[in-house]
């Protein structure tokens, strides 16, 4: 039966519906909560569906385990004060005035001390509450952790596409109407509505090709898998590029048009400017050729209404090679290149044969997936979990290189800008608070972007500071629903890191290793027990959701909102900071759910007064789509807008295939190169070839990877928790199916345990583990016999070295490791 026939059918009972936005991962996928009215709430009285017809229709194996982490034997209950040394675990039961009291007397303390800059906030998939700490505070350190999941990927569409079209979800493949599609290390275990979608078109004839060391689970179907040695991919990409350009199937006139390709570079690399040739040009508008010599400009600027707009003859057929040389305004001549003869350049090495020594993908497999994706305009994905190996920034700006060659950006099938629905809530951000207040925030700048001044967000840096000191000391840090060691690589370091803070709070449903490092620990609400609006994430339409499960704590915890928690510290520590967010004491949930949700009354009411000024009626519609479904459309996407019509945010606004923007300053030049090739990881030491070294890599399915679902029942089932080894190697080292083996970091030198699964799912000379699935070093907090299963296997940050790429701040989290047989 479909799942909207069940839904009806259970209706049609007295089940009552509500929409659910699932974040046991961060892609908040559209469900529906079936509720047994008048039963005690249970898994038996509340059932989990996908929200049919919803732009991120959800369900997978974590979302299905929902109910089993409401209810968890092991859930936080009641607020923990650490007893024993931190790392120990231990903690005795407080009431929730003693920890609060305890945690803000601390604060003001440290505050007062060392300033507002030294607290730090950290949270992955909530960082919309962990920033109701510090940055009411005045400090600007609401740190996440893009540095180790999605950094690579962002920071490489910035390269290429700049700033307003880098952010996760803003640029994704046009999963409804590809026809070819090319995974380079992405799995599709998030989001569940992109898996959704594809799975359409891959019925309606699509072809997807996985690029990946391990074989993901989509390849378990019809897609196929090619499997590549750890860290090579942009060697495979260099290749893939050299084909389109030597087989004559790129697409030039969009290269000629609609990238910078034509835009003419000096001998240095810089690219040539109007300034460069006339006296007294414009340094923001670059120079182009036609076949005669002739130049022309290109750059930008604002029309009348004051939007930026193309400033350039489109008349002008500017040629992609064979410029002759150009007179400067001093009088010189100097030699030329286009932008697109440096790509070709750089690219040209890369022969199939070159490609096949560095990857170990055959030459045969390079010239077929060349030529499927040009004539089929296919499309490579932008990434997910993107930050690997160290070199990531360059791979996935060759990503998006590529696609550019193919001439597919914002076309059906592409990949495309998408539609945002424009909607947001009133929060708090840096120097002002949701009802428009305002305060003069630390003068220190958020402590990473010193560091890594392209950073997305590089919460280490953070926990350096607590035992350096610099660039400035951090004493404290409040960790909200996040789990640390399974998310930041180098987990010894982390854990030296963690006992120098002289305030650690951690808020969490479950007890991960984290907790046991904690000075105090409190139990904060899942998902199933919040309320929020939002825009949907990763979709191509712009789409609003309402997430309303309407569930309370079960009964004996005492589970709190994350935001409460950290807003009352605040109050009991400094009431005027409190004050700036308009916020004074609640003593009870529905107090506080009355202030918080007023921010969401407030936007959803002045947006849906925009949209009826806009369109009569409009407003109507939209309430009643929220009351029936939980979601509604707003913006339907419109293709060939970018780069045709408008500017990208890159200096020249179009697709830089050469990225001008390393030349922002001396320090990003010196990082990364305007277009780069294969670089080898500088993560990791090398493994020895045909040795019993080798390079670990880690990812995620969709079956039970989560920092919550790892704790679940039917992850004790499902879960996976050995390590892949190709049966090439398992027989050289004398290892068999299931075989205990010792995983011993080459670089760190920690060692653990797993047993081995031999597959040829995994090429030779690496091995695979799955990340969020065990290893979890919970002392007396997980105790539980039921419960054992989750310290078993390893946890891949264990052998990390946490290597973070210069200026970008993305951290590689594969390794290299050892592996002998236990004997006995």
């Amino acid at each position: 039966m479909a799942f909207a026939e069940q839904i009806k059918k259970l209706e049609q009972e007295g089940w009552t519906k509500h929409p659910v936005a699932c974040t046991m991962c961060g892609a908040f996928c559209g469900l529906v909560e079936m509720r047994k009215e008048g039963e005690p709430v249970s898994e038996k009285t509340v059932r989990i569906f996908p929200n049919p017809g919803h732009p991120q229709q959800g369900y997978c194996g974590r979302s299905a385990a929902t109910m089993w982490v409401w209810n968890h034997p092991l859930r936080l209950k009641k607020p923990l004060k650490r007893v024993g040394e931190k790392g120990e675990g231990k903690f005795k039961e407080i009431t929730w005035d003693e920890a609060l009291d305890g945690i803000a007397g601390q604060l003001k303390t440290i505050v007062e001390k060392y300033g507002e800059s030294s607290i730090a906030s950290t949270s992955h998939t909530f960082s919309g509450f962990s920033k109701w700490i510090t940055l009411p505070l005045g400090s600007p350190n609401n740190i996440g952790h893009a540095s180790s999941c999605n950094a690579g990927g962002i920071s490489g569409r910035h390269w290429v596409f700049g700033k307003g079209f880098d952010g996760a979800g803003k640029m994704e493949p046009d999963y409804a109407n590809l026809r070819y599609l090319l995974l380079i290390g992405r799995s599709m275990g998030a989001a569940m509505g992109a898996l959704h979608t594809l799975n359409i078109a891959r019925a309606n004839g699509a072809r997807v090709v996985s690029i990946d060391p391990r074989m993901p689970d989509i390849s378990y179907g019809d897609v196929d898998w090619v499997g590549i040695r750890p860290s090579t991919d942009a060697a495979f990409v260099m290749g893939l590029i050299n084909r389109m350009i030597q087989d004559g199937t790129a697409d030039f006139d969009f290269i000629q048009r609609f990238t910078n390709g034509a835009y003419l570079v000096r001998d240095n690399g810089r690219p040539l400017t109007q300034a460069d040739v006339i006296e007294g040009g414009d340094k923001a508008k670059y120079v182009v050729a036609n076949a005669t010599g002739e130049l022309s400009f290109r750059g930008l600027k604002k029309n009348e209404a004051g939007a930026v707009v193309f400033d350039e003859d489109p008349a002008f057929k500017a040629v992609l090679e064979g410029v002759a040389p150009v007179k400067l305004t001093d009088g010189t001549t100097i030699p030329v290149k286009t932008a697109y003869e440096v790509v070709k350049e750089t690219a040209a090495p890369y022969t199939p044969e070159k490609v096949y020594e560095i990857t170990g993908v055959e030459p045969g497999i390079l010239l077929r997936i060349a030529k499927e994706f040009t004539n089929l305009k296919g499309v490579i994905d932008d990434g997910w979990y993107t930050s690997k190996n160290g070199t990531d920034v360059q791979l996935y700006q060759l990503i998006c290189i590529a696609n550019a060659m193919n001439g597919n950006i914002d076309i059906p099938g592409g990949l495309v800008v998408t539609a945002g629905a424009g909607f947001s809530v009133p929060s708090v951000s840096a120097g002002k608070g949701p009802n428009g207040e305002k305060w003069q925030m630390a003068k220190e700048k958020r402590i990473d972007k010193i560091v890594y001044p392209e950073a997305s967000a590089t919460f280490k840096v953070a926990l350096q500071a607590a035992v350096t000191g610099k660039p400035y000391p951090i004493k404290g840090v409040f960790f909200v629903g996040t789990t640390m060691f399974h998310r930041e690589a180098n987990s010894q370091e982390l854990a030296e890191q963690l006992k120098k803070l002289e305030l650690c709070v951690v808020q969490d449903v479950l007890p991960q290793e984290l907790v046991d490092y904690a000075d105090y620990v409190l139990p904060a609400t899942y998902f199933m027990e919040r309320k929020e609006m939002a825009g949907v994430k990763w979709a191509l339409n712009g789409s609003i959701y309402l997430s309303d499960p309407g569930l309370t704590p079960p009964k004996g915890c005492e589970a709190r909102h994350d935001v409460w928690i950290l807003l009352e510290i605040l109050r009991r520590a400094f009431p005027e900071k409190a004050e700036r967010v308009g916020y004074k004491e609640c003593k009870t949930a529905e107090e506080f759910n009355k202030y918080f949700d007023a921010f969401t009354d407030k936007g959803f009411n002045k947006f849906l007064a925009k949209c009826e000024s806009q369109k009569p009626g409009w407003a109507e519609k939209i309430k009643k789509d929220i009351e029936t479904q939980g979601w509604s459309t707003i913006k339907t996407k419109k293709y060939n807008e970018y780069p045709y019509h408008k500017p990208f945010g890159t200096p020249s606004g179009k697709v830089e295939i050469y990225a001008f923007q390393s030349f922002k300053n001396e320090a990003t030049e010196k990082a990364i190169a305007p277009v780069s090739g294969y670089i080898p990881s500088p993560a990791f030491t090398a493994p020895k070839k045909n040795s019993n070294e080798f390079i670990l890599v880690s990812g995620k399915n969709c079956v039970t990877c989560s920092g919550l679902n790892m704790f679940t029942q039917p992850t004790r089932y499902l879960g996976d928790r050995t390590v892949w080894m190709n049966p090439v190697d398992a027989q050289r080292l004398g290892i068999r199916n299931g075989d205990m083996a010792e995983i011993e970091g080459i670089d760190t030198k920690y060692v653990g345990q797993a047993r081995i699964t031999v597959t040829k799912k995994v090429v030779p000379g690496a091995v695979f583990a799955f990340g969020f699935s065990g290893g979890n070093r919970t002392k007396h907090l997980v105790n539980d016999p039921e419960y054992q299963f989750v310290k078993e296997g390893i946890n891949s940050h264990w052998f990390a070295t946490g290597y973070a790429q210069p200026i970008f701040g993305n951290v590689a989290n594969n390794s290299s490791v050892r592996i002998k047989k236990v004997r006995g």
